[in-house]
């Protein structure tokens, strides 16, 4: 709330801007020239009188535009001749705006109404600002006489103006200075304004507050309190002060926020809303939250301290004290609390901690030390180091004590490691990689091994005893001297900021350094550790980033790529090597140049919007292909990487990227579509011809089943015939071998429609769709079994197995396979039939099993030809051309069938589709 003041001065000082705004519009009106016939004597009075009453004056011109005398003139502090005979042209064109100056021209050309703003300086040398205003004068024949006018002094208006300007400046930058956020909020009390501030605070975008309520925002979780009486006193208009509520933020963290509004009313007094600021005070909450965590924190240290401590009432009892101080005096708790801390030391002891007591209680020293002889729990002596301090627990009760206790052979040790430390410090100060000084009232004490090297100061002590500012040249002395002098003086400066001196070396050698300095304490007194730089370091620092800088140049011209930046307007600044070897336009000559004048001008409508969006910082990477005009020859193609340029305030001032140039690629892709069309044309032939011998084959087989049928078909009538008529007079041999003929005629005729079949599928036009293929295989099942209702087959179908498949063929496919596994397990008395699918190398693979006759993996290979059996006819029945089916339906689908199976242990087919 430390800024309501400031928002309040503000507020404040737009409220009188406007106002004053407001005055300046009530204007009078130019004054209308007078009548062609001159007024009556009391009228003229009047006007006169008006005139000098509206601080105006006027003016009048001839037809030749040169002024004329008039009752009143402009003042002489304004600096305007309008004396008689003056041209207009000369007196007033001078002073007007040169975007305004044909205009006027031109109306004065027209014999129209004049209307000029004249800012010069008058004889005092002060700029003033005139208004003229006029109309033409035409006598009753409508010839021109020239102008008549009015004009006025309004440097007061235009500096009002200006300090309105200047108030709204002040404002806004006091609202993007302040730490808070400016709200408003209308009389549904929804969020209508927001300064850029208040989304910053609240991490809310303006899209995501305008027009909500502060307990809609995003990530607010209103509950029964403290929301319901806010929103009360919301209803009652009446102003809150520091309501703080929370939400999460897009990421899930908890913001806190700290608002204060009052209520805004209209000139109605009616409530129109509330104004107010915005806090973040996320950091307080962790602040608060912190502390707590901090109180646990030091309540647990005391608790678990390795040191002894203790708190003793005024009286001498141990009040609380830690596990320490109980193990150090060897008794459990019980056997300490409420007892008096002299029980527990030697009895020559009491009275001395008597009066150490009291000497602290009574305010004589807030802090005390001693050394004293304690009793363990066990009988030993302990040798105690007791630092005693009065503390003041609460403001209304006696102040008590509290003790560290310490066991000498602890200190002893930890005397030792100080020891070492400091032996370790000092190491470090000698080895330091930079020259120190260790200086006590302008004389050098201690000078590490880097400071000898430095000045050319043999032994350990070549430097000490010396002055400071001997070591100086003597130009730069006075100057030295007085920064230690002002840094010594000034309590709150810390580090003396570096500043490169000129020294003298112990042989008289000129250095150059950078000194600073810090203050310390030594031996008890002020001490300053004065620290020098070689500056021959910085030199070579310098060196190492001018190869740095030299090797970078080397790099980018190097690219066979083509590096280039643009400035804001999309003028080129830079461009390496590369430019000129790709389009042989000069690099030189092309800066400066917007770089939309070098693409071809077909692809400059697609390259600008991106080149746009990448300068105004709408696209942070943006990728296009297109043709670069080169000074030489035909364009060539290039891949264009574009990037936003930034300068260090991390604003878009440019574009930088690269150009590729990718003609051979684009030639490549000009050849290969080319060979595409040629192969697409080759295949069109070759489809022809495809079609052209399907044809052929469909009328081949055509051709094979209706000669072979008949034929088939008389031996089979005629064998019928005979077994029929001539029954009686043939044997048993003779009626078995016309059974055997009857047999093979149908053996045969089947083995044509198979064939038949075969080859339909391959002509068979493809309809892929999505196929159940469990569902498939669970209607050719359960048609097997009607056909064979005896049989006792243990099924097992993995359900929903859906795959992109013709429906048609794949149940081709699916009867041949599970017939197969059907007829070979016709000899098992539970017959066990599997249909599932499984994952092998990222492929769907799917399998019918059964636990049938199985087959010799050695003639595998056999498997899916045509009329190859791996079984005799008179074991199991069959044509040899199911599997041959399967084959050519599975290759359809551009997938790959195989088996695996063992002799009387069954099958395995598995079988995979594309997709």
């Amino acid at each position: 709330m430390d800024q309501l003041p400031y928002l309040a001065w503000g507020v404040g000082g737009l409220l009188a801007g406007a106002l004053l705004q407001r005055l300046l519009r009530r204007q009078p009106e130019a004054a209308l020239p007078p009548p062609q016939e001159a007024p009556p004597a009391e009228a003229a009075v009047a006007w006169q009188e008006f005139a000098e009453l509206s601080g105006d004056w006027w003016w009048e011109t001839d037809a030749d535009l040169h002024f004329v005398d008039t009752p009143r003139p402009p003042p002489a502090d304004l600096g305007l001749a309008c004396a008689a005979g003056q041209s207009w042209a000369v007196t007033v064109m001078p002073d007007v705006r040169e975007d305004f100056a044909s205009a006027l021209l031109d109306t004065l050309a027209r014999r129209a109404p004049v209307s000029a703003t004249l800012t010069r300086r008058g004889p005092d040398g002060e700029v003033r600002h005139l208004e003229l205003h006029g109309a033409p004068r035409f006598d009753a024949s409508g010839a021109f006489l020239g102008y008549r006018g009015v004009g006025r002094d309004v440097t007061e208006r235009a500096r009002l103006a200006a300090e309105l300007l200047d108030n709204e400046e002040r404002i806004h930058a006091l609202l993007d200075c302040s730490e808070d956020g400016y709200w408003e909020q209308d009389a549904d009390l929804c969020y209508t304004t927001l300064t850029a501030r208040s989304g910053q605070v609240g991490d809310l975008a303006a899209e995501d507050t305008i027009g909500r309520h502060r307990w809609d925002l995003p990530g607010v979780a209103p509950s029964a309190e403290p929301w319901a009486s806010h929103i009360a006193r919301l209803h009652q208009a009446e102003p809150f002060s520091d309501f703080q509520f929370c939400r999460r933020d897009a990421h899930g963290r908890l913001v806190w926020l700290r608002e204060s509004g009052i209520p805004v009313f209209d000139r109605r007094g009616a409530f129109a809303g509330y104004c107010g600021t915005t806090r973040n005070v996320t950091s307080d909450m962790e602040m608060r939250r912190r502390l707590m965590r901090e109180a646990a924190l030091f309540r647990r240290l005391f608790e678990h301290a390795p040191a002894a401590i203790v708190l003793v009432n005024a009286e001498g009892q141990l009040q609380q004290f830690n596990q320490a101080a109980a193990d150090l005096l060897g008794r459990p708790a019980a056997a300490l609390h409420n007892q008096p801390l002299e029980a527990f030391m030697e009895p020559s002891q009491a009275s001395a901690w008597h009066a150490l007591r009291q000497r602290c209680l009574q305010g004589e020293e807030d802090a005390l030390r001693r050394d004293a002889v304690y009793l363990a729990g066990d009988g030993r002596r302990l040798q105690v180091r007791e630092s005693l301090r009065r503390i003041n627990l609460q403001d209304d009760q006696p102040a008590s004590l509290v003790l560290a206790l310490e066991d000498r052979s602890a200190l002893q040790e930890a005397l030792s490691r100080q020891e070492v430390g400091l032996n370790g410090y000092q190491g470090l100060f000698e080895n330091a990689p930079e020259a120190t000084l260790v200086c006590v009232n302008g004389r050098v004490r201690l000078a590490n091994a880097a400071a000898r090297r430095l000045f050319a100061a043999g032994g350990p002590d070549g430097l000490s005893g010396l002055e400071l500012l001997e070591l100086l040249n003597p130009d730069d002395r006075a100057l030295e001297q007085a920064r230690l002098a002002g840094f010594t003086a000034d309590g709150q400066q810390k580090l003396l900021p570096p500043l490169p001196l000129r020294f003298r070396g112990a042989d008289g050698k000129p250095l150059q350094a950078e000194a600073t300095a810090v203050k310390t304490t030594l031996d008890g007194g002020p001490a300053l550790i004065y620290m020098l730089r070689d500056v021959a370091r910085w030199l070579h620092a310098e060196q190492v980033l001018r190869e740095s800088q030299a090797m970078y140049r080397d790099v980018v011209e190097s690219v066979k790529e083509i590096l280039f930046q643009t400035d804001a307007e999309g003028r080129i600044t830079f461009l390496n090597r590369a430019w000129h070897q790709t389009t042989g336009f000069d690099s030189r000559l092309s800066t400066g140049q917007n770089l939309l004048d070098f693409v071809e001008e077909e692809d400059r409508g697609r390259v600008a919007p991106h080149l746009r969006a990448v300068r105004e910082g709408y696209e942070e990477i943006a990728e296009i292909e297109f043709r670069l005009r080169t000074r030489t020859g035909g364009p060539r193609w290039t891949e264009a990487t574009l990037r936003p340029l930034r300068d260090t305030h991390d604003r878009t001032v440019g574009c930088s990227g690269t150009l590729t140039d990718i003609t051979a690629r684009k030639e490549a892709e000009q050849t290969q579509r080319n060979l595409n069309k040629e192969l697409e044309a080759r295949v069109r032939v070759r489809t022809a011809e495809l079609e052209a011998s399907n044809r052929e084959l469909e009328a081949f087989s055509y051709s094979v089943s209706h000669d072979l049928r008949a034929p088939l078909r008389a031996i089979d009538g005629f064998a019928q015939i005979v077994a029929e008529d001539y029954a009686p007079r043939l044997d048993e041999i003779g009626k078995e071998y016309l059974q055997r003929i009857r047999v093979a005629t149908q053996r045969m005729a089947r083995l044509i429609d198979d064939l038949i079949d075969l080859a339909r599928l391959t002509r068979q036009a493809m309809k892929r769709e999505q196929v159940n293929l469990s569902l498939l295989v669970e209607q050719i099942l359960g048609e097997l079994q009607l056909e064979n209702p005896e049989r006792k087959v243990d099924i097992h179908i993995e359900p929903n197995l859906i795959a992109a498949a013709d429906r048609a063929l794949m149940r081709v496919a699916l009867d041949n396979l599970l017939r197969n596994a059907w007829k070979f397990t016709s000899r098992r008395e539970v017959a066990s039939i599997r249909f599932h699918a499984e994952l092998r190398d990222r492929q769907v693979v799917y399998c019918v099993s059964d636990n049938g006759a199985g087959f010799d993996m050695n003639f595998a290979t056999k498997l899916f030809l045509p009329f190859h059996r791996l079984h005799g006819i008179s074991e199991f029945a069959g044509t040899g051309i199911g599997l041959a089916t399967v084959l050519r339906v599975i290759q359809r689908h551009e997938g790959r069938v195989w088996a695996e199976s063992t002799p009387d242990e069954g099958a395995h087919f598995y079988f995979t589709l594309s997709h």
